[in-house]
């Protein structure tokens, strides 16, 4: 069986494209920025999260409403792929109304098609 090996440039441009929806999406919280990133048929994988760009937009517009902790972040940890698919690994933290402190380490995995986020997963 041959080996295969991964398109290392569809992998870097795959990379740059979750990166940059992760930072300016979820970390930017700039909800109105997915259409740049996200597939109208958008599937998540993740829990009770609805599929379709339009709900994760809903979604996240309604979420991000809501105030987080003043010490909250949300940052990247690490980013890996192979050409379609792409893993990044985070670090969310802050203290709730009660003054205790949650320090959340998880990963999302998306599969990117034609340049754009067609599938997301995690570890719900």
């Amino acid at each position: 069986m041959p080996t295969a090996f991964a398109d290392e440039a569809l992998t870097a441009r795959n990379k740059a494209l979750v990166t940059d929806f992760y930072t300016s999406v979820l970390i930017g919280r700039n909800v109105d920025a997915a259409p740049r990133f996200l597939s109208p048929e958008y599937i998540q994988h993740s829990g009770a999260m609805p599929s379709g760009r339009k709900a994760f937009m809903e979604l996240f517009r309604a979420n991000f409403a809501k105030k987080p902790p003043s010490d909250y972040k949300r940052e990247i940890l690490r980013v890996v792929g192979d050409d379609d698919i792409v893993v990044i690994f985070n670090r969310q933290s802050g203290t709730d109304d009660q003054g205790k402190h949650h320090l959340v380490l998880q990963f999302d995995m998306f599969r990117v098609e034609n340049a754009m986020i067609v599938e997301h997963w995690d570890a719900d």
